[in-house]
């Protein structure tokens, strides 16, 4: 079996490593609704607590 090399990263940003198949694929922004967030499930997040700075967007 051959594998593909790892290619290393160029930025915070770059998608290198992922097949184009995904990388052109529409965006679906996340509902930014304060009360949709409050009212999700937050047992779903338990135990998540990174965010990686570089993607965060103020609102």
């Amino acid at each position: 079996m051959k594998l593909n090399p790892f290619l290393h990263l160029s930025s915070p940003r770059d998608v290198g490593n992922f097949d184009k198949e995904f990388t052109k694929m529409a965006v679906e922004l996340t509902p930014t609704d304060k009360l949709f967030i409050m009212n999700l499930d937050q047992n779903e997040f338990q135990g998540f607590s990174y965010t990686n700075p570089e993607f965060v967007i103020q609102v």
